[in-house]
């Protein structure tokens, strides 16, 4: 599964490590760990480590032979996630009793060992009243001492933060619809979180779908847009006025139904941020970094084309990476198969592409598996 390695200077890429899940359900085992011992398809999650210096990869956990199984989003299954500050590793689970039972709603989240012997530690179960499925956002702070997700319940989003040390829930805040309550939140309009480098706020983007006006940042009442709230979450306000945010490109027009999506910020201050584009030549999703002060944007020249929701910042802010598909020349391409996913790391000062190596998915209808989940990246001691 894994090719096209290339290295670079050891200097650029030392002590950290890119992380990745791969999911399969291509085998048939039986689970050991069930009350019901049954041999039936079953979903099997490793999580590894990459080095971007060398290339070697190593086994951080695997949840096969565990009670629960992993959820880590960008599959069929669930939305759910695995996400990791530091060194460490968090991850939404779900009951593999309650998965032979026919159930595959989301049943806690645990942190996970790095070492390969796939220990866990149970921090908190997820609440819900009703089984809701509709769990997401799962996202960790710059430090790991706290940990946050959004959940959808009784018709309400509501946003969760725990201690990830002794998986105390610190705060749960409504997060309604109201420009006299909280700015912009409905069910699956907000997305894209993440803590800013002082390890208090909290910025995610909001895009609604749908051809009302609001649906639009260029009509003047739209909440579509980039933004910043307080992690005890009793204000949200514009990261900036939104047209100030999306860059400009030659040829190209911002869409006017995304917000630029704010990716982190920069050990000097500037926002990275991704943007969609449209225009008669070389449109798609745009990285570049802004210093609104200044005035000024850095656009770079990547050769794929990539979701903003799989780029992922290092912790010392000068790197990063992403999976993307191969950018296709002449049209779409067919695949008897899925089409392949490429994972990149750049580095943002020498803007040396790295690409750590190609997946391949076997499964074109995508309930079967393999996938791949890019979670970002690992401190290495």
């Amino acid at each position: 599964m894994l090719c096209g390695f290339v290295c670079v200077a050891p200097t650029v890429w030392a002590g950290e490590s890119v992380l990745y899940s791969i999911t399969d359900q291509s085998i048939i085992y039986p689970a050991t760990n069930r009350l019901v011992r049954v041999s039936i398809p079953e979903y099997r999650t490793d999580i590894f480590a990459i080095d971007p210096e060398t290339g070697k990869k190593r086994l951080v956990f695997s949840d096969a032979n565990a009670e629960f199984m992993l959820l880590p989003g960008g599959t069929t299954l669930q939305r759910g996630g695995i996400a990791a500050a530091r060194a460490r590793i968090f991850a939404l689970a779900a009951d593999r009793q309650a998965k032979a039972n026919g159930r595959y709603e989301p049943d806690a989240v645990y942190e996970l060992s790095t070492d390969g012997s796939s220990k866990a530690r149970k921090m908190f179960a997820i609440e819900d009243e009703a089984q809701s499925p509709n769990f997401g956002n799962l996202f960790v702070n710059p430090s790991g001492s706290r940990i946050a997700h959004t959940h959808y319940i009784g018709g309400k989003t509501y946003l969760f933060i725990n201690d990830t040390m002794t998986g105390k829930l610190l705060r749960k805040i409504a997060l309604r619809y109201s420009s006299e309550e909280r700015t912009g939140w409905r069910f699956g309009s907000a997305w894209g979180f993440g803590w800013m480098p002082d390890d208090k706020r909290i910025f995610f983007a909001i895009s609604l779908s749908g051809d009302s006006d609001e649906a639009f940042w260029t009509a003047p009442n739209s909440p579509v847009g980039t933004y910043v709230m307080n992690e005890d979450g009793d204000r949200a306000e514009r990261l900036a006025p939104e047209a100030a945010l999306h860059p400009k490109i030659d040829g190209l027009e911002p869409s006017d139904s995304m917000a630029a999506v704010l990716i982190g910020i920069l050990p000097d201050g500037r926002y990275l941020l991704a943007d969609q584009e449209h225009g008669p030549e070389h449109p798609g999703v745009y990285l570049y970094t802004l210093d609104l002060a200044k005035r000024t944007q850095k656009t770079f020249s990547l050769r794929v084309d990539f979701d903003p929701s799989f780029v992922h910042l290092s912790l010392s802010g000068n790197r990063l990476t992403l999976a993307a598909n191969p950018k296709i020349v002449g049209g779409q391409a067919r695949f008897k198969a899925a089409p392949p996913v490429d994972v990149w790391a750049l580095d943002l000062e020498s803007e040396k592409q790295l690409k750590l190596f190609s997946f391949a998915g076997t499964d074109v209808t995508g309930t079967q598996g393999p996938w791949m989940n890019l979670i970002g990246w690992l401190e290495e001691h």
